[in-house]
Order: C-alpha cells, then structure tokens, then sequence
C-alpha cells in the first residue's frame, strides 16, 4: 500500500511548443468565430431563428467568455437579413387630449410626415389670413352686412311710423332705442317735459305704453337679423377655411393617407383648423414670439419617438443601464409659472420601443439592480404591447402626468447574458419566466485542450494582438498563455474559455516587454505578467502567512505531534484565490459523546464542514462499532480559526489527526493534508488544490526545505495539477514531494511512518503495534474504564 510521490512530469501539463510552426503570431489568421462553444452558438441561433412569442433567449455562462460579445456579433448578423421595423409617433388626440394618439409609418416615413405637419401650419399661418382678407371675400361679407343694415333700416322706418303716429319720435343710440315726446308735431326737450302738467305727463306715458310692443318686436327682429348675418358670415368663414385647409390636408393625404390612422387624424387636424381660426387670422398670433407660436401650434405637431430611417435591418439595442425610464420610456414635464404639465410632445421612447422589432439585449446583473422593471418587461412580453407611464402609477400612486398614451404593439426578442445560476434561480421560482424565455444558450467557461484547441488558442492570441495593437507573442509565449489557460480552470486536460483574463495577461505582457524594449512577447514576458498579477493581489496571503513564520499562529513543518495534522484551506480575496495551513486537532477520551464538532458548537462550521464530520463518525462507526457501541468522545477542532469554516476538504486530516489521538501515534508535521474521506474510507478529490500546495509549499520554503516536507493529496485531483515552476522545481531536486492518495490507509502510513492495520474477519484488528490495532486497543480500554465507573456507581 506504499504510496510513491508524484513525477516531476506530473506536476504540470507543459505545452509542447515545438509543434507550432509559426515565428510569431503575426503568422497566424485572426479568428472570424467563436472557439469551443457550438452548443451555445447552436442554441442561441435557433432561439433567433424561432419568430414565435415566448421564445425569448437566456444566455448563461461565466464572465470573461465572451458571450455578450458573441451574441452581439451573431444578433447583429441575423437583424441585418430582417425587414425595417416601422417608425411609431405620437399626435394629440383632438377628441381626448389626455389620450395621445399611437401612429405607424414605414421606416423612415415618420420624420417626413412629421415635417409635412410642420409645413402645413406654417402654410396655413400664411394662406388663411389671406384668404381672409380677399377683396372678393371681403365683398361677399359686407354685402351681407349691408343687407342686414338695410333691412334694420326698413323696421326702423316702419317702427318711426308707429312712434309717429302716437306721438313720439324714435332715436338709435349707442345705448339702446329711445323714445322722445312730441307735442303739436314738435319732439319735446326734458325741460319742456318737465314743465308739463301731470296730466299731460300722464297722457304721454299712456301713450308710450302703446309703442313698447312695437318697439319690442323691432329689438326681436334686429337681433334675429343680427344673429342670421353673423351666422351667414361664419358659415362663408368657415366654407373658405375648410377650402383653404383642405388643399394641405389632401396633399398630406395622398403621401400618407394610405396608412393606417393618418387619414383620420389628418381630418380632425383641418377640423380643429376650422373651429379654431382665431389662432391663424388675430394679427396678435401673427406678431407674437416664436416660442409663444410654437406653443400655440404644438397640438399639431407629430412626436416620432421611434425614428428608424437610419436603420439597417432590424434594431439590436444594447441597454447597459435598464432602469425603469430607459427601458420603457418616460413623460417629460415643463413647468410653468409653478405648475408641471405634459403633453404628447414630451412622450419619451425607452429601450424596448427603440428595439420594437428586433433584439433588446440585457445583462442580467444590471437588469435586477432596479425596481419594478423585471415585472415591466415580464408584462410587456406576455401582452405584447408596451405602455409609456409614469413610475408612480405601476406603484400604485397617484397618477401625476395627465396623460396617458396609447399601448403600442411589441414584437420584439429579448435577449438576456447572466450566470447560469441566475437562470436556475428564475427558472425554478418564476413560472413568468419559464414561460417566456423557452431558450437557454450556456456558455461554458473551459473546453478541452487538444492539439486542436490549443492551434484555436493561437488564433486567439493572434487576433487579440491584432485588435488591441499588440506585439506578437512567439510560439513559447504562447505555449505559456496555454499553460495559463489550463491554470485558471486547475486542469492539466482543459484550458479556460474566460477570454478577458487571457486577454489581460497578455496587454500586461506587452507592456513589460516594451520597458525591456523587446519587439515580441515571450515565455518571459507572459510569466513575469502572471508574477505581478498574484503580486498584485497576494498582500492579504503574505500576512497570513507572515503570522504563521513569526509563530503568532501556530503551524509546525517539521517534527512530529501527536493527535495534531496539518490541514490546508483555500481563501478567495476578489479573484485571488491562496492556500493557508490550518491546524488540525483531535482529542479523545473515554464518553460517549461521539465526536465534538468545537466549530459547530460554536456556530462556526457550515454545512459542508458539519457533514464531513458526520462521515468521519461513520466512517468510525462502520470500522470499529461492529461488536459493540463505541465508548468514546472526541473533541475535534481547528485550531486559531476564528471565522467560518466549511467544505468537507479537511474531513480527511481530521479522519488522521483522530486516529493519530486513538493510537497514540505522532504524526509527520513535514506533512500537510487534503482531501474529503466518505464512509468507506475512500479519498475524494477537492477543490483549490493548486493553491493548498502551493500555499503549504510557501510557508516551508520559508522556513527552509528539508526534504521530508510535501502534501497528501487525493489521487483523483492529480489531473488537476497546474502547479508553478518553483515548486516543480522543488520536486525535481527532492525537497519536495505530492503524493496521490486513493484510501485513507495510506495516508495513515504516510503520516505515521508505521503500518496502518485492516480489521480481521473476527472483528479484530492486526498486524501488532499497527495504527489501528492501537487504535483498537485504546477504544477496548475506553469501555472498561466506562463499565467500571458504571458498577461503582
């Protein structure tokens, strides 16, 4: 069962670079596609192809593999074959001015019509008044005046002779009619009135009561006569207006009449034209300034809040700010004298009506960042009509903008780019969403590295150069940006899809090789850019491991102890992961109080960590509790931890550092552990396993190799081996060593230096003087002591 450390040729998967046939990489054709990623190309395409409602697509995927930008290329690619979308305007609605009118045009209509309205006011701002001021016009009404006029001097005369004939003259004041006395056919002054007798008073007054009903009919008939001219001249007004406005109007209806909405709204313009002449014919309108004119005419003007005459093929809108005005649009307000107010004119498109007919494209970490709009987008996909509004009204508030346009249709695909456990949370909480989005495009952050792949690899290095103004990296240069690739998914057998860190490294590259005023980036250059990456990044890893070297937390690396192991934790510090050494300490004694989790008890262990020691007790369980309960405590911790810890990783050096306390066997402390154990005693693989290599390997380094130093690691992780030259270079002279492990056996035989034992098919244990045969032995003393104090008892 002796385990031999690891090959030198095991330690990393070197990329053969004498394979490439190129001087550099300016030899190599840039890539005109995407590497490794048919599936999701394939999903995606089939999403856009499918032109059906609820088919919208959910692009998943980590960051850094270049999915938006993919998506972007092939989106764009297929909108470029589709049909311009129309464009969509906003008009007042004469009828009800708090209802806007939607309109469509085709592509590029909009803005014309828009400026046709535009000429036809300014038009009929010109031709109306001069109409009106038409000498055959202006003939035509004061013939009707002066048939009035005539026919009130004809009553007139007939009411005179009434008035006449009861002794009274009339007179047509600017006040009203009057009736004047008259004496011996003399018309009397006040004064002569006054002096008369109140007889004669009286007779007169008499007789002026016979003349009111004349003069009543007479009031009745002028008026009558006053209402019908006026009314007569309104109707030649408005006959010569309506001509007038008719011929724009038709003209306007010939270009556009066609489309759906235009006629009839081009009517109820020359309508209101007529009924409002007043604004086109006062001279006031005429002389006022030109923002008080454009106010007065704005409510025939026309809002292309979509314009597509620039548009080739259908819109691919990107919203990289998807809040809830920029998605959906908003209503601007003025105010005036202290009062906000709105119109059809401030009716703002947002994202979703700018795509209406295309592709709207949306990151999901940005689109979950505002409120109210998931909900908004879920509505506008499900009724296939977007509603520009104010925030306030899907809040459930007041409504402040005073108007409320009318829905426009939507057909549209909504493209979202997020990590794939967006959409399994989406996916498995929102039926909304398992509706709408029937495609899932996933993008894959690693691919596997072949002869193949890596020539793909070399393309990319190649067009990257090439679109960043780059040098070009030689054939070892690239070999080691290979080696990286593999490194970021700790993979010797895969390379990483994450383009944007390969992208980095080799800008970072470029810039150390031109301070070395190197015309090419090499192996060096790409390797010295990796250094002051982890630099960078590794202040946080340099302390931790600085309090290990001074002895404030204690870590032995060489020696040996007994119930005590050196575990290895991963810690992540933004994208910096870094191993940490961690002591391990088991102590047992007689109890029955199974295995004391401390990091548990005190609230510190995570599931994983709980669970991994909940394996261990069966592991113990299964191996030494087949003829009786075990008789046993332990008190199981990891030593100055004093944040959470979880993962089952250490569930393996935890497994020794018990046996070691059990047998009373010392364990190497040259020696770090990880790795999870399960209840059969097998080694599974972890995580990070780089980084715990490398992180034990540091703190030995600075101590001082002896030789006897290494790590046990599972044997199924050795695949994951992309380890950095230094520390290959540590195992190549035998300072330092990795050895595979598969069952906890040999770990126990690694550690201890003695054989581990096998229980016997009578439920003993041998060889003599083995781990587990001491084990045994100190379990079976455990029960004594118990049965003895419990007889005393």
């Amino acid at each position: 069962m002796k385990v031999k450390p690891l090959k030198v040729t095991q330690l990393r998967n070197c990329c053969k670079t004498n394979r490439f046939s190129f001087n550099n990489t300016k030899d190599l054709e840039v890539l005109d596609g995407v590497i490794e990623q048919e599936r999701a190309v394939t999903s995606l395409k089939t999403g856009l192809a499918i032109d059906k409602r609820n088919y919208n697509v959910f692009v998943a995927g980590a960051s850094g593999t270049g999915r938006t930008t993919i998506v972007r290329t092939i989106v764009k690619d297929r909108a470029k074959k589709r049909a311009v979308p129309q464009d969509w305007l906003y008009v007042h609605n004469f009828q009800k001015k708090e209802n806007p009118i939607a309109l469509s045009l085709p592509a590029g209509r909009g803005r014309v019509f828009a400026q046709e309205m535009d000429r036809i006011v300014e038009e009929l701002k010109e031709s109306l008044p001069t109409g009106f001021r038409d000498k055959g016009h202006q003939e035509e009404i004061q013939e009707l005046v002066s048939s009035s006029l005539a026919l009130e001097h004809e009553y007139f005369a007939s009411l005179s002779e009434k008035a006449q004939e009861v002794g009274f003259a009339v007179k047509s004041t600017k006040t009203g009619l009057i009736t004047i006395p008259k004496k011996e056919a003399k018309t009397l002054t006040n004064k002569e009135y006054e002096a008369l007798s109140d007889k004669e008073k009286k007779t007169i007054e008499e007789r002026r009561r016979l003349l009111e009903p004349f003069i009543h009919e007479f009031v009745s008939l002028t008026r009558d006569i006053e209402a019908d001219t006026q009314e007569k001249i309104k109707k030649k007004q408005l006959r010569l207006a309506r001509k007038i406005a008719s011929q724009p109007i038709r003209r306007a209806k010939r270009r556009f009449g066609k489309f759906n909405g235009i006629s009839d709204h081009l009517t109820a313009v020359r309508d209101h034209v007529v009924e409002n002449l007043g604004k086109f014919v006062r001279e006031e309108a005429q002389n006022s300034p030109p923002e008080f004119q454009e106010l007065e005419f704005a409510e025939y003007g026309v809002n292309v809040v979509v314009d597509n005459s620039e548009t080739e093929g259908a819109p691919v809108v990107v919203e990289p700010r998807p809040n809830y005005f920029n998605l959906f649009g908003k209503l601007e307000k003025k105010v005036e004298n202290g009062v906000y107010f709105t119109d059809f004119s401030m009716i703002k498109a947002g994202s979703v009506l700018r795509a209406n007919g295309g592709y709207l494209l949306i990151n999901t970490n940005d689109l979950f960042a505002y409120p109210l709009v998931w909900d908004n987008l879920k509505t506008v996909l499900r009724y296939r009509e977007t509603t520009i509004e104010d925030m306030g009204e899907n809040l459930g508030y007041l409504a402040t903008s005073g108007i409320r346009p009318q829905p426009i249709p939507i057909d549209l695909k909504v493209i979202l780019i997020g990590p794939s456990n967006v959409f399994e949370m989406l996916h498995r909480y929102d039926e909304d969403f398992r509706k709408l989005f029937q495609v899932k495009s996933e993008f894959d952050y690693e691919m596997k590295r072949t002869p193949d792949s890596v020539d793909q690899y070399a393309r990319f290095v190649a067009t990257t150069c090439a679109n960043e103004e780059l040098r070009p990296v030689t054939g070892a240069g690239v070999g080691r940006i290979v080696e990286f690739g593999s490194r970021l998914v700790d993979a010797q057998n895969r390379v990483t899809l994450q383009f944007n860190q390969i992208c980095n490294i080799l800008i970072e590259a470029d810039t150390i090789a031109a301070e070395q005023g190197d015309e090419q980036i090499d192996a060096s250059h790409v390797q010295a850019a990796v250094d002051s990456r982890e630099h960078r990044m590794s202040l946080l890893e340099e302390k931790v491991r600085d309090e290990i070297l001074d002895h404030s937390v204690f870590i032995d690396t060489e020696g040996e102890r007994t119930g005590a192991v050196n575990g290895i934790a991963v810690y992540e510090v933004g994208e910096r992961l870094f191993g940490k050494p961690s002591r391990i300490t088991a102590a047992v004694y007689a109890g029955k109080g199974g295995i004391i989790n401390v990091e548990r008890e005190s609230n510190l262990s995570g599931q994983l960590h709980s669970k991994g020691v909940l394996i261990i007790s069966g592991f113990l369980g299964a191996l030494f509790g087949q003829t009786r309960a075990l008789s046993l405590t332990v008190s199981l911790c990891f030593e100055q931890s004093y944040g959470h810890v979880d993962g089952d990783s250490a569930s393996s050096a935890e497994l020794y550092a018990i046996l070691s306390s059990l047998a009373d066997c010392p364990l190497k402390q040259g020696l770090a552990v990880t790795g999870s154990v399960n209840q059969q005693g097998d080694i599974q693989p972890v995580g990070g396993i780089n980084e715990k290599i490398e992180g034990w390997f540091a703190v030995c380094k600075e101590r001082g190799l002896t030789g006897d130093q290494g790590v046990l690691i599972p044997q199924s992780n050795v695949r994951n081996l992309m380890l950095k030259p230094d520390v290959v270079e540590a195992v190549r002279s035998g300072e330092f060593a990795i050895y595979p492990l598969t069952r906890v056996e040999q770990g126990v035989e690694l550690l201890t230096g003695l054989k581990a034992g096998k229980r016997k098919p009578d439920f003993s244990f041998g060889p003599a003087r083995s781990v587990l045969f001491k084990a045994h032995e100190t379990l079976e003393r455990f029960e004594e002591a118990l049965a003895e104090g419990g007889e005393e008892e």
